[in-house]
């Protein structure tokens, strides 16, 4: 058996890196007929049915980056801007030179405010296709909203340009426009003459608090962008949707780490699911940074009950039950089943088979439940069906079962990528360049250098 398990970690090494590095992913025939329905959906105005024919595109090849791009498309006509954004983001992940998807994502992140990541987004654009005004306007109405008052000018300037269309110069006269607001407001005040000053005794000033007449713009979106998807993570509780409210809260928390509701919310979406041992995690930040007595004692009586619950579960994984790492003896004849399952999965990953490799690693879990390599697989299955927090788990649970792996540590690095969280990210990069271990891969610790610094 010690052979076997080290030509499977061998294998999910390769594996990894073949997630990492490779390219857009190349749609079977039955997601390009897929997607296909669901064009012609979309462009026929029936959005439902575009949604549910880019699922099936999906299904059939995950990663399709055509087919996020529609879903996105679809779900922003059904006003459901949120999850729209997710799928473009989603999409210039799959293919980072999509420039139809870039285009998208700054859209729909301008008609959501968020307008450092439409300004981001537009940036790429225009990188990819230098010769679309449309991209430059957006570019320029982006740094317009998010204060970088230089950038617009000169994106205003180069949209004026490159606008020849008759039918648009309607926005030339309002780039125009915008130009000279922002210069005018950038002009310094003319200063009173110093020799007439000089005879006279200032005016005593004003206090600057009492006259401001409107707050300062915020330094920072983030709040706003925590309002959001706080918003969002109640709207999926009340619809019982709690994965889905677990990513909202932690996209909340993302964007405000001091954010005592989205924590304490973020813990009762873990507890909802079976996570126990997450949700006991976030209730202990609760009870750390809230002031608030009765807010500590809600978070208190909730640890309590979790442990209690950690306690008299049985059944299902270890995982989600928030055990220790360990099990009973297995059988020699389940454990060989377990492996079979695992090799399977290995090859139906290569083949990018996301889903089916995902079934079978749900089958050999169950059969060896501290399979290590096990988790990190379905980590960089889940990674592969882009569920970034799920596959977070996994790669956590892989380290407790054995702390000496450093496939875990990247893996961990590419799902906190995957949900934008850049510091953690940044540090399981490190991590993993830093680490002896084992089955460490030179070629991935040169992406994870690579990665460092795009993250800088």
């Amino acid at each position: 058996m010690v052979k076997l398990f080290r030509k499977s970690m061998i294998s999910l090494a390769v594996l990894m890196s073949g997630l990492a590095l490779a390219g857009p992913a190349v749609p079977s025939p039955t997601a390009k007929a897929a997607f296909e329905r669901g064009e012609k959906a979309l462009e026929g105005g029936n959005y439902d049915a575009a949604v549910n024919a880019y699922q099936d595109a999906l299904k059939a090849t995950p990663g399709y980056a055509a087919a996020l791009n529609g879903m996105g498309s679809a779900l922003f006509k059904l006003n459901k801007r949120d999850e729209a954004i997710a799928q473009f983001k989603a999409a210039t992940e799959a293919d980072p030179g999509f420039k139809l998807a870039w285009f998208n994502l700054g859209f729909a992140s301008r008609k959501t405010q968020d307008f450092a990541t439409a300004a981001k987004a537009y940036e790429k654009y225009t990188a990819i296709d230098p010769t679309d005004p449309d991209g430059f306007y957006g570019l320029a109405e982006s740094y317009k909203q998010s204060n970088q008052p230089e950038k617009a000018i000169a994106a205003y300037e180069t949209y004026i340009k490159k606008e020849t269309r008759p039918t648009e110069q309607k926005y030339v006269d309002r780039a125009k426009d915008s130009i000279a607001q922002l210069k005018a407001a950038a002009a310094p005040a003319k200063q009173p003459d110093p020799v007439a000053t000089t005879t006279t005794t200032p005016a005593k000033q004003p206090d600057p608090v009492t006259t401001t007449t409107t707050p300062p713009p915020a330094a920072d979106p983030l709040p706003s962008l925590s309002a959001r998807t706080m918003a969002e993570g109640d709207k999926f509780m009340a619809e019982k949707k709690y994965r889905e409210a677990s990513f909202s809260y932690q996209d909340a928390v993302n964007a405000d780490p001091n954010n005592v509701e989205g924590l304490f919310k973020l813990g009762n979406s873990y507890a909802v699911l079976g996570y126990y041992t997450q949700a006991i995690d976030k209730w202990n930040q609760v009870a750390t940074l809230s002031q608030d007595p009765n807010v500590k004692k809600s978070a208190q009586d909730n640890i309590a009950r979790a442990q209690q619950k950690l306690g008299t579960a049985g059944g299902g994984s270890p995982q989600e039950a928030g055990k220790q790492p360990g099990t009973g003896p297995i059988a020699d004849s389940t454990r060989a089943q377990a492996r079979q399952y695992y090799e399977q999965a290995v090859q139906l990953i290569n083949q990018r088979r996301f889903g089916d490799a995902l079934a079978s690693l749900n089958e050999c879990l169950k059969l060896e439940p501290a399979l290590s390599v096990g988790y990190i697989a379905r980590g960089s299955t889940l990674i592969g069906l882009r569920r970034f927090a799920e596959a977070a788990i996994d790669y956590q649970y892989a380290l407790k079962l054995d702390p000496n792996l450093s496939a875990p540590l990247y893996g961990l690095a590419e799902a906190y990528r995957g949900m934008n969280r850049v510091d953690d990210a940044r540090t399981y990069y490190q991590r993993y360049v830093a680490s002896a271990a084992a089955d460490v891969r030179p070629e991935l610790q040169s992406d994870a250098r690579t990665k460092i610094d795009q993250l800088r």
